[in-house]
């Protein structure tokens, strides 16, 4: 009986050791793209589009009060991934398709997230999660636009076309 009893303690403490050692890994999909839309408001905010490719890639559409037009950058793979990540660490996977709207003449602020064949839009993200206003502004850093003010693009981006539909 004292043997059985023993035997049953050391086969359950395997199971449970086992069991412990493995731990779930929560998996972050990797982002290949990501867009940010600041849409306008009933005012003169400036409503434009920002788009980072894993490849460097940047590219800049002004739409309405800021520059007009399609403008493109490279600023490398390194950089273009450390970007990405910021999304990544915050888990935007997870994130609502779309947060309830509380004051109607705000700018808005959309996303579009792609994990390969994967597309996951997130509209009026302002009114979501504090750390969404937070990457969208650092997202504006690749502008080099701070908080508050309208973009303006500078010799280091190359016009595409001078129309936000492009052509």
């Amino acid at each position: 009986m004292r043997k059985t009893v023993l035997g049953i303690l050391t086969l359950l403490t395997i199971v449970l050791t086992a069991c412990a050692a493995q731990k779930k890994k929560i998996t972050t999909p990797q982002l290949n793209y990501v867009q940010m839309w600041r849409t306008p408001c009933f005012g003169k905010c400036p409503n434009y589009k920002l788009e980072i490719y894993r490849n460097g890639l940047v590219r800049y559409t002004g739409i309405m009060f800021t520059d007009t037009g399609i403008y493109e950058k490279n600023i490398g793979e390194a950089a273009a991934e450390k970007v990405l990540r910021s999304f990544e660490k915050k888990r935007v996977d997870t994130l609502k398709k779309d947060y309830t709207v509380l004051i109607s003449d705000l700018p808005g602020i959309n996303f579009i997230f792609n994990y390969g064949k994967t597309t996951q839009n997130v509209r009026n993200a302002q009114f979501g999660p504090l750390f969404l206003r937070e990457l969208a502004d650092q997202f504006d850093l690749l502008i080099n636009k701070h908080p508050g003010e309208t973009p303006k693009m500078n010799a280091d981006w190359q016009m595409v076309s001078r129309s936000p539909m492009g052509g």
